[in-house]
């Protein structure tokens, strides 16, 4: 099997996972209902992503990569980087509130196992498991602006930390939103600012 195959076979999986998630929760998900959708066999699912728990990750990855599409978009089309981060953050606050998996992801705190595990709930991979996603966020972030945004006169670790402090700003308000996306975004705006001393 090709890689270009491989990938497509994790994504078709990944994306039936969802479907199933979406329409009747992660504790409806089995290998089997994923295979089914698929169309291909339950050894193959168990091939190409190991377990229900690394399924569950991939989902969740691949749902952050179209919010990442969002931020990086954000910070290539602003000169301004607090009006970028606002901008960005609206979008995302946005898009989660219109989300499905999003939703099923925080209602299957409430209809999984019961044990905390990854493999009853999701919640994990957005809480005490979401080093890779915060990783994925931060990267996308730190790629561009030092390119971009040359002149903020941070250093290299002062600008990590303001970057990590904002990936996890903007995630908490995804776990728990507020009722006005505007509002928010424009107070994460002012924190960013007072960080590199405009405000």
């Amino acid at each position: 099997m090709t890689a270009t195959v491989a990938a497509d076979m994790r994504d078709r999986l990944v994306e039936a996972a969802a479907a199933i998630t979406c329409e009747a929760g992660w504790s409806a998900v089995t290998m089997s209902k994923v295979a089914a959708r698929a169309g291909v066999s339950r050894q193959t699912v168990y091939n190409e992503l190991g377990s229900k728990p690394a399924l569950g990750q991939a989902m969740v990855l691949r749902e952050l990569e179209r919010f990442l599409a969002v931020v990086a978009a954000e910070l290539d089309s602003h000169d301004d980087l607090v009006e970028a981060i606002r901008s960005a953050a609206e979008k995302i606050l946005v898009m989660a509130a219109e989300n499905p998996l999003l939703h099923a992801v925080l209602a299957s705190a409430h209809s999984g196992s019961g044990d905390g595990s990854a493999n009853g709930d999701l919640l994990p991979f957005l809480t005490t498991d979401a080093a890779p996603l915060i990783g994925a966020a931060t990267a996308v972030i730190a790629d561009r602006v030092p390119s971009r945004y040359p002149d903020l006169g941070l250093t290299v670790r002062e600008l990590g930390v303001a970057i990590d402090a904002i990936v996890r700003l903007v995630l908490s308000h995804v776990m728990q939103p507020d009722a006005d996306p505007g509002a928010t975004s424009d107070d994460l705006a002012w924190i960013v600012a007072r960080v590199l001393g405009r405000g």
